[in-house]
């Protein structure tokens, strides 16, 4: 259960979860801040920045720095009733709003734009965190949380859309949905990039006519590209979820005819379109969720460059996992290779917010597997480690490929594994989950100690322990000493 005075574990997950560089940075000033005064400089700072970026980024960090100066100021929290709250959370979802407006003045490679995605991101778990202490609060949640449904502060509407989006309902064709699924896969996706973020999908909403059904044009991993009612997106029960609009609805709607229509044909003719493991959004021969996108308005708008107007990049760090993943990316090549992260859409500033949505039940858990999954990925770039199937693992593989490919069988599993998935990328997917759930439990397990959320620097503390600890089990393991097995170096280590 989360308590009202740990406002230490909200502002320290900025700095932990926010982005994988952030545990450079450091507070520049001890003076005592609110959160009200720091958005209100976002909300300034958004203004001046569309006229002008200069000095954007040094503005952008300071803002980051005086919310990170928050952190353990638990009185802070201590007498907030819901109304504040209330006040709060919607502040700092309008300065979100702003900060994207003044996106529309940046260029790809402006050094400013990593400094406002922090803040960005920042502010985002600054309402988790109000959300789940104000549901927990008020004791007037609904008995379970239906996906862009509900009402505030679990769904909130930009105020421009606040007449017309009430929920999923009130989707458009050519909307894009962005969403965080709750796998250990989906908490990679969203933080394998060098701007790690907190979404893992996304779904292009498509309607033929104002009386069709809503569908979506999809690509998963496990089955490729598909199309489907609406309502099955819904009830995949994510974490999270965020609409957004183009600025031309027309152009959007033609963007994604043409993929439904593509997709649609290709299961017509039982061939299918398979997933793209290599993320090449500029060869959609194959496809991921986030290619159905780019790959839709490139063919409405072929003289402009591929969607969107500001893409990803990898750390050289995780080159070895890249590639097992199925990315052909080389140590030369990796400084310059751009990707469509699914989160990478939220600051394109040709879409516009409309509506977010959460769970308030699913955001603790959220956030420790996007702790647990950053310390994997910094112990890949400063360590050197990488996974490493069991046995066991080698040979379910080898047998999962083998039946995939054997017609009296294949029919029962070709929804849980593709045909161009290999050996080594179910190897890899298997070890993650192991590894990820293994440790998961004993983070969990250190939780009972405490009467309320571990914040992130308790979360890391008991992770590093748990690595060295691990580690150590490993190395006497490894040379034949009788000691008991590690709980999971076998399957990650350097």
């Amino acid at each position: 259960m989360i308590k009202k005075n740990h406002l230490g574990f909200l502002f320290l997950s900025l700095s932990l979860a926010g982005c994988a560089s952030s545990s450079n940075r450091h507070p520049s000033s001890d003076d005592r801040e609110t959160l009200a005064n720091i958005i209100d400089e976002i909300h300034d700072s958004s203004k001046k920045q569309q006229g002008s970026p200069a000095g954007c980024k040094d503005k952008y960090d300071q803002l980051y720095n005086k919310l990170f100066n928050l952190a353990g100021d638990a009185a802070y929290l201590e007498f907030m009733d819901i109304k504040t709250m209330d006040e709060e959370i919607k502040s700092s979802f309008l300065a979100r709003i702003d900060l994207k407006e003044s996106l529309k003045s940046f260029s790809a490679d402006s050094e400013c734009l990593r400094s406002v995605t922090d803040v960005f991101k920042g502010l985002r778990y600054v309402e988790d965190y109000l959300i789940e202490l104000r549901m927990e609060k008020s004791a007037s949640g609904p008995s379970e949380y239906v996906d862009l449904k509900g009402e505030f502060p679990y769904l909130l509407v930009n105020p421009k859309y606040s007449s017309e989006f009430k929920s999923y309902e009130d989707l458009k064709s050519g909307d894009v949905i962005l969403s965080r699924g709750n796998a250990f896969s989906s908490a990679a996706i969203a933080r394998i990039g060098i701007n790690d973020y907190q979404f893992s999908h996304l779904a292009f909403v498509y309607q033929e006519t104002a009386a069709s059904e809503l569908m979506t044009t999809e690509a998963f991993i496990e089955i490729g590209s598909v199309t489907a009612p609406l309502i099955d997106h819904i009830n995949s029960k994510n974490s999270r979820s965020v609409v957004y609009r183009y600025q031309d609805p027309q152009i959007a709607h033609e963007a994604s005819k043409t993929m439904y229509d593509r997709v649609e044909a290709s299961l017509q003719n039982k061939k299918g379109i398979e997933y793209d493991f290599d993320m090449d959004f500029k060869d959609n021969t194959k496809l991921y969720c986030a290619e159905i996108i780019s790959s839709g308005f490139k063919n409405m708008l072929p003289d402009e460059d591929y969607f969107p107007m500001f893409k990803s990049k990898f750390s050289p760090g995780i080159l070895p996992f890249l590639n097992t993943m199925g990315i052909e990316v080389t140590k030369e090549s990796i400084g310059e290779l751009e990707i469509f992260a699914p989160g990478d859409i939220q600051f394109d500033p040709r879409f516009e917010l409309v509506a977010e949505w959460r769970n308030p039940r699913k955001m603790e858990e959220g956030r420790l597997k996007d702790f647990i999954l950053t310390a994997l990925f910094q112990r890949m770039e400063k360590e050197n480690y990488n996974f490493d199937s069991s046995l066991k693992m080698d040979a379910d593989a080898k047998a999962l490929w083998l039946l995939r490919r054997t017609p009296v069988v294949r029919k029962f599993i070709q929804n849980k594994f593709p045909l161009n998935m290999t050996t080594s990328q179910l190897e890899l997917f298997m070890a993650m989950d192991k590894v990820g759930e293994e440790i998961y439990k004993e983070v969990e397990k250190a939780s009972l100690e405490f009467d309320r959320p571990m914040t992130p620097k308790e979360i890391y503390a008991v992770l590093d322990h748990f690595f060295k600890q691990d580690f150590e089990l490993y190395k006497r393991y490894k040379k034949g000493q009788d000691v008991m097995k590690p709980t999971f170096h076998l399957l990650f280590h350097p």
